[in-house]
């Protein structure tokens, strides 16, 4: 928690602090002397429950707190495809950029997340599990406690234009035989490598005939990848990937810089001022 509070604050003095004017545009970054922190938040369920609530689970009324302190306090929240703009200097960075992340693609992004980042003027993304789709698509069962996105909920969220959508496996959001997105103890490279495209093949299919809109990134599930899921992601056509690793980013302009973005879990019951710091 001490790291959480300490790097967000950071974010807060580097940008406000007196030092040389940045160029917000990529083309002139790379030649700036400072850098520009950008914070991402990273959300799971959102449930009334109180017995579900916990590290990934928080209320509703604390995601709404959230949303008006990041407004009250002049941060303006960036999508993926801006993030990406910037790089290629297209996209102008807001002077106190941050990102919302939704992980998991749960039904509760649908029924709390977007109307209220609307409502305060934000944005977001969230990382869907292509497999689960299927399952709440062939299956309805919309329970909040526990209920995911259906395909057709997935691909009108994807093209309103509050949420965008990443992937976040087919079916890799497990923690054995493997972990998330990485490779194996002792799998041999070319099998690793088969059952990423395996997984990002059904995936793809999954978005494709059921009309979801993709943003070329993803979300590794558990933050989990090894020494040769960058490369083959980029093979793949992706250009970004977010991690679990709570962390400010510093942007100098490099896109290298888009393949271990950090992010801060939110949990329940972190006071405000404590969590953002």
């Amino acid at each position: 928690m001490k790291r959480r509070t300490i790097s967000l604050l950071l974010a807060a003095v580097l940008l406000t602090a007196p030092a040389q004017a940045i160029d917000y545009q990529a083309g002139g970054i790379r030649d700036a002397v400072r850098e520009i922190p950008l914070p991402i938040i990273m959300y799971h369920h959102i449930s009334e429950n109180p017995a579900q609530l916990g590290k990934y689970v928080i209320t509703p009324q604390e995601l709404e707190q959230d949303l008006i302190w990041l407004r009250d306090n002049g941060w303006h929240s960036i999508s993926v495809q801006q993030l990406l703009d910037w790089y290629d200097g297209t996209f102008v960075m807001p002077e106190k950029p941050c990102m919302i992340t939704f992980d998991d693609g749960y039904e509760s992004t649908l029924v709390y997340a977007e109307p209220l980042l609307a409502q305060y003027g934000f944005t977001g993304v969230t990382a869907i599990i292509g497999s689960i789709c299927q399952q709440y698509t062939q299956q309805p069962d919309h329970n909040l406690a526990y209920s995911h996105l259906d395909w057709q909920a997935a691909a009108a969220m994807s093209q309103r234009g509050v949420l965008e959508v990443q992937y976040h496996s087919w079916d890799m959001h497990h923690l054995s035989p493997r972990k998330g997105c990485s490779r194996q103890p002792g799998e041999a490279e070319c099998c690793y490598r088969q059952a990423l495209e395996r997984d990002l093949e059904q995936f793809r299919a999954g978005c494709e005939a059921n009309g979801v809109c993709l943003i070329p990134s993803v979300a590794y599930p558990f933050g989990a990848f090894s020494s040769e899921t960058e490369a083959f992601f980029r093979q793949a056509g992706f250009q970004a990937a977010f991690t679990c690793q709570e962390q400010t980013n510093r942007l100098m302009g490099d896109p290298s810089e888009l393949w271990s973005l950090g992010r801060y879990n939110r949990p329940h019951g972190v006071p405000i001022q404590k969590f953002f710091g």
